[in-house]
Order: C-alpha cells, then sequence, then structure tokens
C-alpha cells in the first residue's frame, strides 16, 4: 500500500474541501466514512477542529465496516457516533430500511478500493445503486455536501456490460454536441470505445465523473469542482492505479415562483460535462516527486 500517496491525498485534497465546507456551515461537519481502527481520515479532521468531538465521542460522525473485528475495533476508538453500521455500504444503503432516516451528512468519504461495477453485481442495486441512493437522500434533506470516491483503476473484475454502457453514455454525450472538443482535445480523438480499449484509467476519470454529474444534475443539484486524482498502488505483483474523484454537490437557492422549479438541465449539462472531459488526471506520485524536488534545490 503506498501510504505516502493515501496521507497526501487526505491532507491536501480532503482535508482543505473539508475545511471549506466547515467555514461555508459555521459550524462542526458531519462526516460518514469507511475509515479503518487506525482512524486516519477521522484524526487528521479532528487536529483541524472539523469534527465535533465531546466525552462520549463524536455525535457527527458515520461510518459502516462489514468485518466483525474492524467493526467493534473502529466502535472501541470512536466510542459513540451518529451512525454505525455492521455491513457493507451498498447493504445500508439498498436494504436498510433506516437509512433515508439515519443519514445526513455534509462531508461523504467511500474509499471503496474496488473497481466502480464488481462483476456478479447488478449496477443499479450494487455500488451504483448506493451512490444514486445517497443522492436522492441527501436531495430530500435538502443537504448540499462534498463527495468522496477511491476505486481500482484496473478493469480486472468490472462488469464488461456495465462499462461498455459507460462508453455508449459518453457517445450520446458527444453525438449531442456536448464537450467534442474538449474530449478531442484531452485524449486525441472522438471515440469513447477506442479510449476504453487503449487507457482504462483515462477513460474513467471522464467517464464515471459523467455519470454521476449527470444524475445529480437530473436530480436538481449543481455539481462543482470535480477532481480526479490517481497514483500507483505498489507492494502487490502486478501494480496498478487508484483513482480518487471529489465533487462538490450542491442545492440552489431558489426564490418566488421558482422554488418548486429544479435549476436548468440543459445550462448545467452544456457547462458541467465540458468541464469534466476538459480537467486532467492529477498524478499524486509525479506531484509529490516535482514538490521534493523544489524542497531539496
Amino acid at each position: 500500500m503506498k501510504t505516502a500517496a493515501k496521507n497526501y491525498i487526505r491532507r491536501n485534497v480532503w482535508l482543505p474541501i473539508a475545511r471549506k465546507r466547515h467555514q461555508k456551515l459555521r459550524r462542526p461537519i458531519r462526516y460518514f466514512t469507511l475509515t479503518t481502527a487506525d482512524l486516519y481520515d477521522i484524526k487528521l479532521f479532528g487536529e483541524h477542529n472539523l469534527l465535533e468531538l465531546t466525552e462520549r465521542g463524536y455525535p457527527g460522525l458515520g461510518f459502516c465496516e462489514r468485518d466483525d473485528k474492524a467493526y467493534l475495533d473502529i466502535i472501541r476508538e470512536i466510542r459513540s457516533c451518529a451512525l454505525a453500521y455492521k455491513g457493507t455500504f451498498e447493504e445500508m444503503a439498498l436494504r436498510d430500511d433506516q437509512f433515508a432516516e439515519n443519514f445526513c451528512f455534509d462531508v461523504i468519504n467511500l474509499d471503496f478500493t474496488r473497481v466502480p461495477f464488481p462483476k456478479r453485481e447488478s449496477p443499479l442495486e450494487g455500488t451504483w445503486g448506493a451512490i444514486e441512493r445517497v443522492l436522492e437522500v441527501q436531495l430530500v434533506r435538502k443537504i448540499g455536501f462534498d463527495l468522496f470516491l477511491t476505486f481500482n483503476g484496473r478493469p480486472n473484475g468490472t462488469d464488461t456490460e456495465a462499462i461498455n454502457k459507460l462508453s455508449q453514455l459518453l457517445c450520446s454525450n458527444l453525438e449531442a454536441g456536448r464537450g467534442v472538443s474538449e474530449f478531442q482535445s484531452r485524449v486525441g480523438h472522438k471515440d469513447p470505445a477506442r479510449l476504453l480499449r487503449q487507457d482504462y484509467v483515462t477513460f474513467l476519470s471522464v467517464g464515471f465523473p459523467k455519470l454521476l454529474a449527470g444524475k445529480a444534475i437530473e436530480f436538481g443539484y449543481t455539481v462543482d469542482d470535480i477532481k480526479t486524482y490517481r497514483y500507483a498502488r505498489l507492494g502487490v505483483s502486478n501494480p496498478y492505479d487508484m483513482i480518487k474523484f471529489t465533487f462538490t454537490l450542491e442545492i440552489p437557492k431558489r426564490e418566488g415562483k421558482k422554488f418548486a422549479q429544479k435549476p436548468p438541465v440543459v445550462t448545467n449539462y452544456d457547462t458541467t460535462i465540458p468541464a469534466i472531459f476538459s480537467s486532467p488526471i492529477v498524478d499524486v506520485d509525479k506531484l509529490m516527486e516535482s514538490e521534493a524536488g523544489e524542497l531539496s534545490d
């Protein structure tokens, strides 16, 4: 595991975003995470006074963990919290009757580390379905939030049908004239299927944000500050990239007669999709090397 790169993301990506949300809210953030017993992200946010900590624990914190021992270890460390679920995130979001009532967070960190569309998992009933459910629940509660997502950046174990549908979705956007020049400038052509075959990580970096942003815009969110990061996962027989996404989702304020209307979907598409296609992946390994070199000069 490349701890240095993960720590870089925690301190230089997640922390500034969480701090910005904290400043906007003017109160401790409510934070949901797929943490470990080490509580690296929780302790980091706590050190910077972004989370509320009382004698009993973290009243604005939520987590889930499927492993019995890991779950108990986390509980032992944090004591009490707003939401503790023993099971997978997908089980909690899609099968727990209390999910809509209990899930209410300002920053949501889904550090999955697996592929976004696993084989043998129906997309609507699996990871993607759980993410959609989060969008629905947060919208009903009228809560804008920051979303962090981490996925395995290799195609192994990915559902072929789901990823091909994502490719077709990109084709539809390009055929509709959205982001054509941005896509071509970034990858050198206008063929998502070709990109899927040639550069899977870049394909995910344009395809998944487009998928999530498109769904969020349909629901009524505005989506800003979409960023993608990559770093090499070492210490395994076949190294591969981890991909991390960050999204800021807000619910537009509406006044008067416009209150019941969703924001203009087409306008949001026309601005957001080109921005996604033109935004390059941040290579964390190269960035750390560059910064280390500057320090040594």
